[in-house]
């Protein structure tokens, strides 16, 4: 069987690298997951952003970033 089709046997890293957005998409979920964790974590201990944030020795606005997808 000749298969002509170049993308089989690619990964999906190749195909973000090829399109140069291999970074930028790594960094978003990075961040998502990241914040996912700490969401959860928050949510486990029944802590609001400002006890988080005082537990984190940063600020709540610090906080709302961090737990910001968007940011």
């Amino acid at each position: 069987m000749n298969n002509n089709n170049p993308h089989i046997g690619s990964s999906f890293d190749d195909f973000l690298i090829k399109d140069d957005i291999f970074e930028a998409t790594t960094a978003t979920a990075t961040k998502r997951v990241i914040a996912w964790q700490i969401q959860h974590e928050m949510d486990i201990l029944k802590l609001n952003k400002t006890a988080m944030a005082k537990k984190m020795h940063t600020s709540r606005a610090a906080l709302n970033r961090l737990l910001d997808e968007e940011v």
